[in-house]
């Protein structure tokens, strides 16, 4: 197979290029790699943590569409009268006013995920 040549250009007008073309220029003062080898790294790196990313906006996704799936049916069973919570530690009754708020401020927390 012919190995695939890139040329970079690096722009004397542009500070940030300049900046990088001089570093380029004077790799050898900072790493033993060829400049080759080290921008196949980088490349590769640059793959690898996108491919990271990705997979953890995938999970993050899927946490809140649980948290939310969650939260609604709270919501809903909170919001049913005829509901008795069976726990081990003491419930406060709440008025049909804080009950109210309660429900709405759980569907606020809800837009958080959306």
């Amino acid at each position: 197979m012919k190995p695939y040549t890139l040329t970079i250009r690096f722009r004397e007008t542009d500070e940030y290029e300049a900046e990088v073309g001089v570093f380029m220029k004077n790799l050898s003062d900072h790493t033993d790699k060829s400049k080759n080898k080290f921008v196949i790294d980088l490349i590769a790196e640059y793959m690898k943590r996108s491919e990271q990313e990705r997979r953890e906006n995938a999970f993050i996704e899927r946490l809140r569409k649980m948290i939310r799936k969650e939260l609604e049916a709270y919501a809903f069973i909170a919001s049913g009268s005829e509901y008795k919570a069976e726990t081990t530690f003491s419930v406060s009754e709440m008025t049909e006013d804080e009950e109210a708020a309660n429900a709405a401020s759980v569907l606020n927390d809800l837009e958080l995920f959306c």
